[in-house]
């Protein structure tokens, strides 16, 4: 112990020294954790945008900024606990060992939360998913709203929360990752003419690319009929978009073609209805 602050503290010294040391401890803490959010706010520029976009890397950098953060803080907090009880005169020793001890005890108790982790490690590493995404796991899906090693956090759109353990994601659906599909049916009367019909949807879909170039990526096509059924022809309409766009696209392009179709006086079962799906392929 430095005898400047002996003489400064005089009696006081076994108390004040220590809380200086400790308030120390404190600050450099928190300038670890200030230095590591200025490091993982440039986190993006480590990522290259050319093969997955600039939305991509926004995404990608925004799921490590969370995890990195909250490891951190997490091995930050234990030393900082540790080195307090040191500096207050409380011998580690013991409970380093009574740690260990336990630590493999719980080891053995706790495989299926090692399972996470290292299932949310390898997520994280292979850019699986990642937060902002909207993804589909068994029954749930939802947008990702927080990831951390050991769960997935997924919102729904009636606003539930679905709380994932990564350990039991086995085969996951990403509806949104660099591009998504919009898949629309329209079905139609047996007696209206198919190259009519092929013109007025052709005609909506030009249209809509023209007035959405910023969520349709390629001109909308039609693959042809898709069923013949007791209700109608059915014809299958696809485009190619931006990603969490699909839904929009296909709500706007169902409403054009019913106004086209009423226009051109064309005929639609009353059993025939717009259906839709949204596919990433």
């Amino acid at each position: 112990m430095p005898e400047f602050l002996r003489e400064i503290f005089g009696l006081y010294a076994p108390i004040a020294i220590p809380l200086i040391r400790i308030g120390g401890i404190i600050l450099a803490v928190l300038i670890i954790l200030k230095v590591l959010d200025s490091g993982l706010k440039r986190l993006r520029l480590l990522i290259p945008a050319d093969s997955i976009g600039v939305a991509r890397v926004e995404q990608r950098a925004e799921t490590l900024r969370h995890i990195i953060r909250s490891v951190a803080k997490g091995v930050l907090g234990v030393i900082l606990l540790l080195t307090i009880s040191s500096e207050l005169g409380f011998d580690i020793g013991p409970i380093l060992a009574s740690a260990g001890i336990l630590g493999l005890a719980a080891g053995f108790g706790a495989q299926s939360l090692v399972k996470d982790v290292i299932s949310g490690f390898f997520i994280l590493l292979e850019d699986q998913f990642g937060i902002g995404d909207v993804i589909r796991v068994g029954e749930h899906s939802g947008t990702v709203e927080q990831m951390s090693l050991r769960a997935t956090v997924l919102r729904n759109l009636e606003g539930q929360v679905h709380v994932i353990p990564n350990g039991s994601i086995q085969t996951v659906t990403v509806l949104t990752k660099e591009w998504a599909r919009a898949v629309v049916d329209v079905t139609v009367a047996y007696k209206e003419s198919l190259d009519e019909v092929f013109k007025a949807l052709g005609r909506v879909g030009e249209r809509l690319y023209k007035d959405w170039p910023d969520r349709i990526l390629e001109r909308p096509a039609i693959l042809g009929v898709e069923d013949l059924s007791t209700d109608g022809v059915k014809i299958r309409l696809i485009a190619k978009t931006s990603p969490l766009k699909q839904w929009d696209v296909m709500r706007d392009w169902r409403k054009r073609i019913k106004e086209e179709f009423d226009r051109s006086g064309m005929e639609m079962p009353q059993r025939g209805v717009l259906s839709e799906k949204g596919t990433r392929t």
